[in-house]
């Protein structure tokens, strides 16, 4: 018998058993549905253990515990480490100047073609579209400020011919 097997036998023989009294504790007490999944939980089990993949994950951990014993004091795994965490600062980063960059362009976009910018950030006051010649007697009339959600959506219609 294997090493691992002189571990999982009982392991799964144990929580099968445990299984079995779930389901037996939870049939008494009319749960019937809880019973079905303490019996499927002591089958499952037992069933990792027949088709060897209990076993699989065995090897894995294993696998996993002996690589991090074998590199906590190994300084070129420590570098790695360092320059990993260093790749999945530049990606996260990137994504935000990327983000950053499509709206400035999409911005850009916006005021080459003459229309509105909205809610593109400081450039933009929000919630104010640009200034309309005004027949004459008549006042502007003020607005109330807006956030950048109603700007956008007013500039979208208007460019949409919704008034």
């Amino acid at each position: 018998m294997p090493a691992a097997d002189v571990v999982l036998l009982p392991l799964c023989i144990g929580l099968g058993l445990v299984g079995v009294v779930v389901a037996l504790i939870a049939f008494t007490r009319g749960r019937r549905g809880r019973a079905l999944q303490g019996l499927a939980f002591a089958v499952g089990v037992v069933a990792l253990y027949l088709t060897g993949l209990l076993r699989l994950v065995w090897d894995a951990v294993v696998a996993v515990v002996r690589w991090a014993t074998g590199n906590v004091f190994d300084l070129t795994a420590w570098i790695g480490f360092g320059a990993l965490a260093l790749a999945v600062v530049l990606w996260v980063v990137g994504g935000i100047v990327a983000r950053r960059t499509r709206r400035r362009t999409k911005a850009e976009a916006a005021d080459a073609k003459g229309q509105p910018r909205v809610g593109t950030g400081p450039a933009a006051p929000a919630g104010r579209a640009p200034a309309k010649a005004q027949p004459a007697g008549r006042a502007p009339a003020q607005k109330p400020a807006q956030d950048d959600d109603m700007a956008e959506i007013e500039a979208l219609l208007k460019s949409r011919g919704i008034q």
